[in-house]
């Protein structure tokens, strides 16, 4: 290991715990806070010469830190986005109610299959990882190689049609 790496090295586990400490203020998360800074570390270029002093280097580093932080909290946004409002009642488990119930729920539960069946393979497929499965929708995307925010285009549009079809089956 050369002299300049391991002066990164040691550069790095001085200011660890603060960078740990900082980042953990960004995302409310020290468990998330270690792997920002870790791949902060990762991602900090090797200094060519000894031209720049501490301090930049320093501040270049909670740059990374701050900007990985940031991205990460993106990411939890466009996530969680449409998982704070109620669920629909069909996707909640269901009483045992009265043999009408029952039968009215099994209609409502048909209505919702075939819709999901007449869906497009990729948006019935999105739908199926999402609120079957409980994939995440960075998960979606790399499994269906589409971005996070046609991911969630996909599951919203398909929700919405089939709770338009429960809703004319209803009526």
């Amino acid at each position: 290991m050369s002299a300049q790496t391991q002066r990164q090295i040691a550069f790095f586990l001085e200011h660890r715990s603060a960078l740990v400490d900082y980042a953990t203020r960004l995302l409310g998360s020290r468990d998330q806070a270690e792997d920002i800074v870790q791949d902060a570390f990762l991602r900090l270029k090797p200094r060519k010469s000894d031209d720049y002093a501490p301090r930049q280097v320093l501040s270049y580093f909670y740059s990374i830190v701050r900007n990985l932080a940031l991205d990460q909290m993106k990411r939890r946004t466009i996530e969680t986005r449409g998982r704070e409002v109620d669920p629909p009642f069909w996707i909640l488990p269901q009483e045992q109610g009265t043999p009408e119930e029952s039968v009215l729920f099994a209609d409502q539960a048909r209505v919702a299959s075939q819709t999901l069946e007449e869906l497009p393979p990729e948006t019935r497929r999105a739908i199926e990882l999402y609120r079957i499965e409980g994939w995440t929708l960075e998960a979606i995307a790399g499994e269906l190689k589409i971005s996070v925010a046609t991911a969630h285009r996909l599951i919203r549009a398909g929700m919405v049609k089939i709770a338009l079809s429960l809703d004319r089956g209803s009526h």
